[in-house]
């Protein structure tokens, strides 16, 4: 709940974040640590926009089902005749989470606490013993409201997302930037790589930091290639700047979607060639590659062989939540053939977000520090962490 009395920003700190990036400062470090600060980005942002929450494969088949957390709100995620619907995960008597871990198999989801039974749309046909009978007069309960609260959902590039307000965009509009900029690619042809017994390769690992130093290093953030991570730091093409000093990137900001976007004809020599087939669109191999996010927590990274997907959700000012999978051809994803190449891919992908983890979580341990409270920017390369910084203080309303 939101302290209506604090004042999140002075006006001096706007200014300084609304300023030409030449002079502009970013977000003081206590935007990072202070609960208040969280309570308004869950309250205006994380409430109501659409936020990627699980994967499609996290339930592949009819009856299965996924639990999941979005800044502390239970929800749950149900297969129902291959359609994907979300709900809250509450049940509406005794409080109690209808879904503790993922299920497989389900017909219907019962409370736990008091065996209180939903069918898949939401609706309550059993609450065993409520009025003393086996079978409770429902009709007398429904006086009350007892039939879940569903939530609205869709889904994009083998992502589950949901919206818990907010305006009435959907989520075709909200990710049309991505399908835009990105049309070379064919995103009708990827699903999920698997792991040798058919299993989604997907690697969740939590993290020790704000969701806003995540996102400032995952997608905005391409200068610390050459000092943070072993396969950029051998590359002769990083860090990314042409001869003649301009650089080998472009920064693209297009609404919610933000990514750094290079040439496939500038990184031959740092991406090695994997031998898959390519997914771009009438034939034609993609000519761009990116490293991007939709706001405020959908992760991508495109190639011309495979697109890595990632979520984020926070808990708290210090701490996210993340998975990450990636998206090969539907010939190859889930073949035995190309199986030693996924493994190595998703370990790749998995040893530079370890490499990256180190350094988000010793960013945001130095946010309590004193000295230095708001930093600038090098306008070669952070026009996007000024773009971000902006669109924070634009969502808060500051």
């Amino acid at each position: 709940m939101i302290d209506r009395d604090v004042k999140l920003l002075t006006a001096e700190e706007v200014a300084s974040v609304r300023a030409p990036i030449e002079t502009a400062l970013t977000l003081p470090n206590r935007a990072y640590v202070s609960a208040d600060f969280y309570a308004a980005e869950v309250e205006n942002i994380y409430m109501k926009r659409w936020v990627a929450a699980c994967f499609e494969c996290d339930l592949p088949n009819d009856g299965d089902a996924y639990p999941f957390f979005l800044c502390g709100v239970p929800l749950v995620a149900l297969n129902t005749s291959g359609a994907i619907r979300v709900f809250h995960n509450v049940c509406p008597y005794d409080g109690c989470p209808f879904l503790l871990e993922p299920s497989t198999g389900l017909r219907a989801l019962v409370s736990p606490y008091h065996g209180w039974t939903y069918d898949f749309d939401g609706r309550l046909v059993g609450a065993p013993y409520w009025d003393g009978n086996k079978n409770a007069n429902l009709k007398a309960i429904r006086r009350h409201a007892v039939d879940l609260a569903p939530v609205e959902c869709a889904t994009f590039m083998g992502t589950v997302f949901v919206k818990l307000g907010g305006n009435a965009q959907s989520l075709d509009a909200y990710v049309e930037p991505i399908k835009r900029r990105f049309s070379e690619y064919d995103l009708d042809c990827v699903v999920v790589g698997s792991n040798a017994s058919g299993a989604p390769l997907i690697t969740p690992c939590e993290r020790k930091t704000n969701w806003k130093t995540f996102f400032e290093n995952s997608a905005i953030n391409i200068l610390h290639e050459n000092f943070v991570h072993d396969l950029y730091a051998v590359s002769p093409e990083i860090p990314r700047i042409k001869s003649d000093g301009v650089p080998a990137f472009t920064a693209l900001r297009d609404r919610e979607l933000f990514a750094l976007v290079f040439d496939q004809e500038d990184v031959q020599n740092t991406y090695p060639d994997l031998g898959l087939p390519h997914i771009g669109r009438n034939g034609a191999p993609p000519t761009t590659e990116c490293f991007g996010t939709h706001y405020p927590n959908f992760y991508f990274s495109f190639a011309p062989t495979h697109i890595e997907i990632a979520y984020a959700l926070p808990d708290g000012p210090d701490h996210v939540s993340v998975r990450q999978t990636i998206l090969y051809h539907k010939e190859v994803a889930k073949s035995a053939s190309a199986l030693k190449m996924r493994r190595l891919l998703s370990g790749a992908f998995d040893g530079a977000s370890i490499e990256d983890g180190g350094i988000v979580e010793a960013v945001h341990a130095a946010r309590r520090s004193p000295v230095f409270g708001q930093k600038f920017y090098s306008p070669f390369w952070d026009t996007l962490h000024y773009e971000f910084n902006k669109l924070i203080i634009e969502d808060l309303g500051c």
